[in-house]
């Protein structure tokens, strides 16, 4: 709303105001963008921008006109809050205003141009409007949030949500501040509801902070709102509140402090003009904390009905008379202000001029059993979505697909989603169908604490009545349970001699044949239900902590799964509330999985007592047999029911006579870049690297902790390059080499060199071995020829030494400075056999005498069989000529008493 800016004068005047629609498709919060540029964009236009948005609960007054609602704002600040007030009371639960396209046009005419364009109207009614529409008919830009795609389908819409967002609108719940940025958050503002309930989740090391604000905003001079304001000091929550009759101060001095590093819940209530402000709904620590259950049922009567102290967790304080309605019109500020606090904040709260921004973490902020998206579309100034701090990845931990983070930091966990079980939360469990007049009675291995139970559970049923899970104490005095109520679920509590009370989820219909996750909890005599997403309708509470507050469940006779039977002695004479006809799964009671008999009879938390009617599965017989659907429809079996419709993946042509697939493609429902490919039925996401998932809405593991940039990757793909082509140089060359040395191998006739020729490693060659061999001559008429004289041993030995080094030198000069010697064949050689002095020397035929090698383990040749020049007939042989013995004493000597043997063989 616009209005002529006027010089300021000791008495103000009335101006004219007008109202001007502003369209932007797409921009969920421009209204916030306004209001945070409103001095700007005042002082551009040279006119005072009054209000941002459609408007508050003073509209409720029956002004019609343009020219009355001019004059409604013209009036003072005192008479609009009075006139708020009025309306309010005429509306039982509150009132809310929204804008609509109304009938006819606007005319704007200047003169020689005309400006027509829909008539706006700003639409107002009772109740307590919520936010948001809870079920969307048709996609548009605000179904999805933060970055999903909206499918149509043939019961509405559906939303394909990215990493890291919650529920059927991809909301994101968790958002982090940075204090020392004077981080903060603009979301919608508190509905104008009579009866409000504010929850919320911190994490934080700051012991002073601001954690919500909703007021005037930049401090305007003469504004009066009402306000709300709730601070944590010294650790503790404090509230400032004002619903116009005057500003209240609520102050919890609970036993210990939120500025813990660990998450912490914070409720504000008010109705029938009584404020009040609950910290971790009196459980003396954190809910995100599983529960210490004692171990042994013998000694923990004790333990478990140990009350929390109330007046250190929970405050109340009464309201002025006739104040009901918080009227602060601006959005709802998180974690701190963005402009400098109105002067009524200084008036109500002297000590604290300005609140200090918060640093830290938010998660599941809820207005009226809605969640408030936390997520990148809100207006936010050093602040982001996400929490690293309490994320596992982040610390190492990951929980797969099939898990969630739970816990706070240095003591995170996974936990398995409904409906999955075993290490990494990959295994499905296995679920339980029950028939008529059919229950499971458990016996409970730990005894459940007195003041707070919870009980989840997936199922499905097309019945409208039934109980699902039933706790009672001994002998069924108290008892809580979930039950299926008209079609609705309920959680029923009766704590003696309180009456029984009850809490629905009145306007979701459940018993739709689909399987559903639920979650009831109870703390004292205060329940929560929660199914599925628990967002919307499909969340309720109740916080009521008055009368008794503990339950003391019996473990062993009071826990019932299905119906409650009623006994006739020893025998089962009736089923109460029986649930038949079906199923149930993954059943939990405060945290720990107990079982389903018939699947799974026993867990580590406790057993299956007695069982009657039930079946493991959830199967059920074909609902379209006998069924015809007229053409082109076929019939849809849809779990024990059936409908006529064209199937998966295809729709009814507009000319009504054929199904035609349907190319989800269009919708573009693969994310991160992926590729979509249209199949018949349905459509497949060819993902990008990194992502994964039926959507490529999963980032990989490896990916969430390396993010490298294109230049990153290009170097690391050049250096990569580079040693490879190193790596295949220096292979190369050592090929090159092994290839040069096989051609200066001795066998190539180019490459021989004689022993004068070589200068390095020298020619000669220095023996000092031993040579012992058994020698097998030939048999003389078929006996040995040692056999006839004792003295001569079988024996060949050989010592060569040192002695024989300079005798070995000359051998080779004599070997060098002579022709090649002629190949000698000994008689009785066999053909093609060469002399074995001639092999092991080196010396060949066509070859120069080659140094010998430096172990030479020789073989000796029999008796005139070809002997070597080193064995004993060699040296008998030269024993003709003039030598005799002494030719071989010079490069051998022999040992001990075989010198005889020789004189014996000389003469």
């Amino acid at each position: 709303m616009f209005a002529p800016l006027s010089t300021p004068t000791p008495t103000p005047t009335p101006t004219t105001a007008s109202r001007v629609w502003l369209v932007s498709p797409g921009v969920t919060n421009l209204h916030h963008i306004i209001l945070y540029r409103k001095e700007e964009l005042s002082a551009v236009l040279g006119m005072a921008v009054r209000d941002v948005g459609v408007g508050t609960c003073h509209e409720i007054v029956p002004i019609t006109t343009q020219e009355d609602t001019g004059a409604a704002h013209g009036t003072s600040s005192r008479t609009a809050r009075r006139t708020a007030r009025q309306a309010a009371y005429s509306c039982k639960d509150g009132c809310w205003v929204r804008a609509a396209l109304g009938e006819g046009f606007s005319v704007v005419d200047a003169h020689t141009s005309a400006v027509v364009g829909p008539r706006v109207e700003v639409l107002t009614t009772c109740g307590c409007g919520n936010t948001a529409p809870a079920h969307h008919t048709i996609c548009t830009p605000y179904t999805c949030l933060n970055g999903g795609r909206c499918v149509p389908t043939s019961t509405g819409t559906r939303c394909i949500c990215p990493h890291n967002t919650w529920g059927s609108r991809c909301k994101v719940v968790i958002r982090h501040f940075e204090g020392g940025g004077g981080g903060w958050a603009w979301v919608p503002p508190i509905p104008h509801c009579t009866e409000v309930h504010l929850s919320m989740e911190v994490l934080t090391r700051s012991g002073a902070a601001t954690l919500l604000y909703s007021g005037s905003d930049q401090g305007a001079a003469g504004a009066v709102s009402d306000l709300l304001l709730l601070e944590l000091r010294q650790g503790r929550p404090s509230l400032l509140l004002d619903l116009g009759g005057g500003p209240v101060t609520l102050v919890l001095n609970a036993s210990y402090s939120l500025a813990d590093n660990t998450w912490h819940r914070i409720d504000l209530i008010w109705k029938d003009q009584l404020v009040e402000m609950i910290v971790d709904l009196c459980t003396g620590g954190s809910l995100n904390e599983p529960p210490i259950l004692p171990a042994n049922p013998a000694h923990n009567h004790s333990a478990s009905s140990i009350l929390p102290d109330a007046h250190t967790c929970r405050g109340a304080a009464r309201l002025p008379q006739g104040t009901r309605v918080l009227n602060a019109g601006g959005p709802l500020q998180v974690g701190g202000l963005a402009h400098p606090p109105s002067a009524h904040i200084l008036q109500g709260n002297p000590s604290s001029p300005r609140p200090p921004h918060f640093h830290g973490c938010i998660r599941n902020l809820r207005v009226n059993s809605q969640l408030v998206d936390l997520g990148s579309e809100v207006l936010s100034r050093a602040s982001s979505p996400g929490c690293v701090a309490a994320d596992c990845l982040s610390s190492g931990l990951y929980c797969g697909l099939h898990g969630r983070c739970q816990g706070s930091p240095g003591s995170l966990r996974c936990e398995c989603q409904p409906g999955w079980s075993g290490p990494g939360c990959a295994t499905p469990t296995t679920p339980t169908t029950f028939l008529l007049n059919s229950y499971v009675k458990l016996a409970l291995s730990f005894t459940l604490l007195g003041y707070t139970t919870s009980i989840s559970l997936r199922f499905r049923t097309w019945r409208r009545r039934g109980q699902l899970v039933a706790l009672a104490s001994q002998h069924g005095r108290d008892s809580w349970s979930v039950e299926v109520m008209g079609g609705r679920l309920c959680v029923v509590l009766h704590l003696h001699p309180r009456p029984q009370t009850s809490l629905c989820l009145s306007r979701a219909s459940l018993t739709d044949g689909r399987w559903h996750s639920l979650t009831a909890a109870r703390y004292g005599s205060a329940t929560f239900l929660t199914v599925d997403d628990g967002d919307g309708d499909l969340y309720n509470a109740s916080v009521v902590l008055e009368g008794r507050q503990m339950l003391e469940v019996d473990g062993q006779e009071g826990v019932h799964v299905g119906g409650t039977p009623e006994y006739a002695g020893v025998t089962v004479f009736n089923i109460h509330r029986d649930y038949h006809d079906g199923c149930m799964d993954d059943l939990r009671i405060s945290g720990r999985g107990v079982p389903l008999s018939p699947a799974v009879n026993s867990t580590a938390w406790g057993q299956a007592s007695v069982l009657k009617g039930v079946e493991q599965g959830c199967g059920a017989p074909p609902a379209c047999a006998n069924v015809s659907c007229r053409t082109p429809l076929t019939c849809v079996d849809t779990w024990r029911s059936y409908h006529c419709g064209c199937g998966e993946g295809r729709v009814l042509t507009s000319s009504q006579t054929s199904c035609d697939d349907e190319d989800e493609c269009v919708w573009q429902p693969c994310l991160n870049g992926g590729s979509c490919f249209n199949t018949q039925p349905g459509y497949v996401c060819a993902c990008p690297a990194g992502f994964s998932g039926q959507h490529c809405h999963l980032p990989d593991v490896g990916e969430t902790s390396l993010k490298l940039s294109l230049a990153a990757l290009v170097a690391i793909v050049v250096w990569c390059t580079f040693l490879l082509l190193l790596i295949c140089a220096f292979l190369l060359h050592q090929h090159h080499r092994r290839s040069a040395l096989r051609r200066g191998a001795p066998n190539d006739k180019d490459d021989t060199v004689t022993c004068k020729e070589q200068v390095s490693p020298p020619c000669s060659h220095t023996p000092n071995l031993l040579e012992l061999q058994l020698l097998k001559p030939p048999r003389a008429n078929g006996q040995p020829a040692w056999t006839k004289n004792p003295n001569i041993a079988a024996v060949d030995v050989l010592q060569v030494d040192n002695a024989s080094v300079t005798s070995s030198m000359e051998d080779q000069k004599r070997c060098n400075a002579s022709p090649a010697a002629p190949h000698i064949k000994h008689k009785g050689d066999k053909d093609g056999g060469t002399l074995e002095a001639e092999k092991k020397n080196g010396v060949s035929k066509g070859q120069v005498c080659s140094p010998p090698a430096g172990d030479d383990l020789r073989n000796y040749a029999y008796e005139g069989d070809g002997s070597s020049p080193g064995s004993l007939s060699s040296c008998k042989s030269s024993w003709g000529s003039s030598t005799g013995l002494e030719s071989c004493s010079g490069s051998a000597k022999f040992l001990g008493g075989f010198r005889e043997v020789a004189h014996m063989l000389e003469s």
